[in-house]
């Protein structure tokens, strides 16, 4: 009998399911098989329903790797960690022993395989190229820290905040569009990378003559892919902390 592969993929905020769950649920059917399970979880203690900034993640980061720990005890094969901003994602990879892959580092090893140089999309407070303004710093700091900097082509956002993407906003489509075409034409992007639901993210796949790529897909493809493997990230690269093995001094 094949072995059922167990994803968990987690919304890392208060009301995640209630607010994303069906963004998630959608996106993430095109991926369902008989032997792949993928549930959603979120944090129902979360101070937060939305992430906005530096102070937002951190305050989420250990939340989030405690929802990844209470995955693997439960004997998930994998964890798929939400947000682009990816609290505690790296805390999850050193506390786990099962793979834990963040969207962001997902994405943009998915898109480094299909093109040279990517752009993210995703909301501001301000639609256009955000590259060095605050909105975009987290971003940025994890393709640098994960050595793809060279390829980050921009960071484009579209007037709006994280919960309009999920209630499905009508004009986000265009207003994708408007953004995805000006980081090919201004800023050399050969791939996207999308935000939103999987109509919004379907018409920028139907429309634009490069590839989009879903960090929801991209993430849980990528854990899937490990689990199904056997591969976890590298305890010499990511070490147990001493407070779980009670070798702290």
């Amino acid at each position: 009998m094949t072995e059922v592969i167990r994803i968990c993929a987690i919304i890392p905020v208060r009301n995640g399911l209630q607010a994303w769950g069906d963004v998630h649920r959608e996106l993430l059917s095109p991926l369902a098989r008989p032997d792949v399970e993928i549930t959603l979880a979120d944090l129902p203690n979360a101070p937060l329903e939305a992430i906005s900034c530096s102070y937002d993640v951190e305050l989420l980061s250990m939340l989030h790797v405690e929802a990844a720990q209470s995955a693997q005890e439960a004997g998930f094969h994998a964890v798929a960690m939400g947000c682009l901003d990816e609290p505690g994602v790296q805390a999850a990879k050193e506390a786990l022993e099962i793979p834990v892959v963040g969207e962001t580092e997902a994405s943009i090893h998915m898109a480094s395989m299909v093109g040279r140089r990517f752009s993210f999309l995703m909301p501001g407070e301000k639609a256009g190229n955000q590259r060095g303004a605050y909105g975009s710093r987290c971003i940025e700091d994890l393709v640098r820290m994960y050595g793809f900097a060279d390829k980050l082509a921009s960071v484009r956002s579209v007037t709006g905040k994280t919960l309009e993407f999920a209630a499905r906003d009508e004009a986000l489509p265009e207003a994708m569009l408007e953004q995805a075409n000006l980081a090919m034409s201004e800023d050399g992007a050969d791939v996207v990378i999308g935000y939103g639901s999987l109509s919004v993210i379907g018409q920028l796949q139907e429309r634009l003559p490069i590839p989009v790529i879903d960090p929801i897909q991209a993430s849980a493809m990528m854990a899937e892919s490990l689990a199904r493997l056997r591969i976890a990230q590298s305890k010499r690269a990511h070490p147990v902390p001493g407070i779980l093995t009670n070798e702290q001094e």
